[in-house]
């Protein structure tokens, strides 16, 4: 598999014409002809439906598309940064996180890093744990920020604690929750932007709930046993995958959330609550062992600044 094959593919699966995928690559037809068959023989499957009249994706092409596209990406993504990196005598620090607030952390951190590391170079890469985890692995990436994970293990990997999260129920301040929660507290509830008081399961137990967890882990955490959040079934609850969706459900009114602490953002028509039950679980930084040994690298300079967040 090339280059080639892999733009050829891609470039008519987008236009569905051999004429126009031709004309897109300066190429002749017959040469993107000659290109999709061999990425096919290659494959050992048909890529395209193809009639005297029309060109479709196959369903493998159409699953064979995402993954094409990504490994495109990526070829060109690593010449662009080797590229840098020759040119500026620059070094990348490939920092993996699995959600978007977690950019305001990994900022924070880097404004500190880049003093002592002018010419570093941070590579981003937003997907889910899991996913992120297995590029650790495999040297794709330098350290992965975020919440421990209890079903990885590896030798190979070490997990350095920044302190342990609780959950914190978020709500948006018109929701009839509050109301309720006055009256049980015999008293008009405050409002103010960032100020906290505490909220039990009990209580929560009626109130519709916007429940944001990675895909990767819906099948664990709807198991028998799995849930770390209380989760009443018989309301029309709501499913999202990341915080960024949560605040927005949240700020619409659908239900209450519960945020990791390292992922709270104020919001003057949010409010926060302490839950009394929460669950504490590791926050921090995976990194593989034998990138830890260099003390004076950037990764052990990422994680003593991470240290001074806590």
């Amino acid at each position: 598999m090339n280059t080639a094959q892999l733009e050829c593919f891609i470039s008519l699966a987008k236009t569905l014409n051999y004429v126009k995928t031709a004309d897109q690559l300066n190429l002749t037809q017959p040469a993107v002809s000659k290109q999709i068959k061999s990425l096919e023989n290659e494959l050992g499957a048909r890529l395209f439906d193809r009639t005297t009249r029309s060109v479709t994706l196959s369903q493998v092409g159409q699953q064979f598309l995402p993954e094409a596209t990504t490994m495109l990406n990526t070829y060109y993504h690593s010449i662009e940064w080797i590229s840098n990196f020759n040119v500026a005598k620059r070094h990348a620090l490939r920092i993996g996180y699995s959600d978007p607030h977690c950019i305001n952390i990994i900022q924070t951190i880097l404004k500190d890093l880049l003093r002592d590391f002018p010419n570093l170079t941070p590579d981003l890469t937003y997907d889910q744990t899991d996913a992120n985890l297995s590029r650790l692995t495999l040297g794709q990436l330098d350290l992965v920020l975020g919440m421990r994970d209890a079903r990885f293990s590896d030798d190979n990997i070490i997990f350095h604690k920044l302190h342990e999260d609780k959950f914190i129920c978020v709500v948006e301040k018109e929701h009839p929750l509050l109301e309720d929660l006055a009256t049980h507290h015999g008293a008009r509830y405050d409002v103010c932007p960032g100020k906290t008081d505490t909220i039990s399961s009990d209580f929560l137990w009626n109130y519709r709930q916007v429940v944001a967890i990675p895909p990767y882990l819906l099948k664990n955490y709807y198991s028998r046993g799995q849930r770390i959040i209380p989760v009443n079934d018989n309301l029309d609850n709501y499913i999202c995958s990341n915080t960024n969706e949560a605040y927005g459900l949240v700020l619409s009114g659908l239900g209450y959330a519960m945020i990791p602490e390292h992922l709270i953002m104020m919001h003057p028509d949010l409010v926060f609550l302490n839950w009394i039950e929460s669950p504490h679980s590791g926050f921090g930084i995976y990194y593989r062992r034998e990138s830890g040994k260099n003390k004076s690298s950037a990764l052990v300079k990422f994680m003593e600044l991470a240290d001074r967040q806590k």
